[in-house]
């Protein structure tokens, strides 16, 4: 981004751009406090989809369809996430998935050849490495995100589409029916069945899936650029990814789990509208997208993007995965307050060593919070998930 901002400067002496790095912990937070004195940046990110449209229903987000053409819109990957009322107010950076890595030579010692395609595959490769004195997966959830992924991995699975989550968290379903959170029984079948790391709930998302980069996990979700650099740090040879093994029945059980993840906005106070939104077109360029692949790993959110320039296997692997239909990151549909106070909270009761029904009363007693405490939020996502 540093190196883009400068390309951008030469070529634009009048603009000066600078760049403000933010905490994952205290992204949403930050730009909330900002907004409400209206004093912080032109443009700021936030995750895509709900965190967006919130901040947009709360007036502090200017609809960048309004500055950026709709063929030059038509370019971008994901930009449904941040649509409401037929106004895009985010745009997409880049697209992730988050694939189950597995170690080949750790699978092998344990007398395993191919990765788990099912929940049962999943837990009795498990007992076959816990036997063979290998941990079966490394993560970690005191920052309550291991627990986010996999609502977003597992709680999708029961569901035939995201409108049934929605009519859930409004209240007009019952978000306690396993439909929508029956998914912390097999998170609970992973903890009590010693398919986590013993101290999962002690460490952070990122502290827990080193111990699969580290080579003393067999197994681990990761991000793609994550999964490209524990290839390059256990070697191709051994890195290998699969799709979170199935375990629900409904028809998003079938689809892979995508996301633009972080979008960027141009703030609703900025006075500098018009070249907020000319620097964003300025990333989507066909070479700052080369550019952004060569950095990271990680695929840029634009048809523009040459997936010729995947030289690797297992890159093209992830990208056929992450380009597939019906692609979804079901937390993207949460209210902050309701993916903050459920989603990660009852994760973390789960690996903390609580129960199922400790769990779901987590997440419903959230969702009920959000509903009285914020009436207006709520009729804006009535309304939007109307549509």
């Amino acid at each position: 981004m540093k190196a883009r901002i400068a390309d951008y400067q030469k070529l634009h002496p009048g603009v000066k751009i600078k760049l403000v790095p933010q905490s994952t912990d205290t992204l949403i937070g930050a730009f909330t406090t900002a907004a409400q004195t209206k004093s912080g940046p032109d443009i700021a990110t936030q995750w895509a989809t709900i965190p967006v449209l919130s901040q947009a229903w709360a007036g502090a987000v200017a609809p960048v369809s309004d500055y950026v053409s709709a063929s030059q819109r038509s370019q971008w990957i994901g930009t449904q996430e941040n649509t409401d009322q037929g106004k895009l107010y985010a745009v997409p950076l880049y697209v992730i998935g988050v694939p189950l890595a597995y170690n080949k030579a750790l699978f092998a010692k344990a007398n395993i050849t191919d990765p788990p395609r099912t929940f049962d595959d999943l837990l009795s490769d498990c007992r076959k490495l816990k036997a063979a004195g290998i941990t079966p997966i490394g993560m970690g959830n005191k920052d309550g995100y291991f627990g986010a992924w996999f609502w977003s991995n597992f709680g999708k699975q029961n569901l035939d589409s995201t409108e049934e989550l929605k009519q859930a968290v409004i209240g007009k379903a019952d978000i306690t029916d396993p439909k929508y959170t029956g998914l912390y029984e097999p998170m609970h079948q992973l903890k009590s069945n010693g398919c986590l790391n013993d101290d999962i709930a002690s460490l952070t998302l990122d502290q827990g899936m080193a111990k699969f980069g580290a080579g003393q996990a067999a197994m681990a979700w990761g991000t793609d650029g994550i999964v490209n650099g524990w290839a390059q740090k256990l070697g191709a040879d051994k890195v290998a990814i699969t799709t979170t093994p199935k375990w629900g029945t409904g028809k998003l059980a079938d689809v892979y789990n995508t996301t633009q993840s972080s979008s960027a906005f141009i703030t609703s106070w900025s006075k500098n509208k018009k070249a907020a939104a000319q620097f964003l077109m300025f990333l989507h360029e066909p070479k700052n997208l080369k550019s952004w692949y060569e950095a990271t790993g990680i695929f840029p959110a634009d048809k523009q993007f040459q997936p010729s320039s995947i030289k690797d296997d297992l890159g093209k692997q992830m990208w056929d995965l992450d380009s597939s239909d019906g692609a979804v990151w079901l937390e993207n549909y949460l209210p902050p307050s309701v993916d903050g106070d459920g989603n990660l909270a009852a994760g973390q009761v789960i690996t903390s060593g609580g129960s199922v029904a400790e769990a779901v009363d987590t997440f419903r007693k959230a969702t009920e919070k959000w509903r009285s405490q914020n009436p207006v939020e709520v009729k804006n996502y009535t309304a939007w998930a109307a549509q």
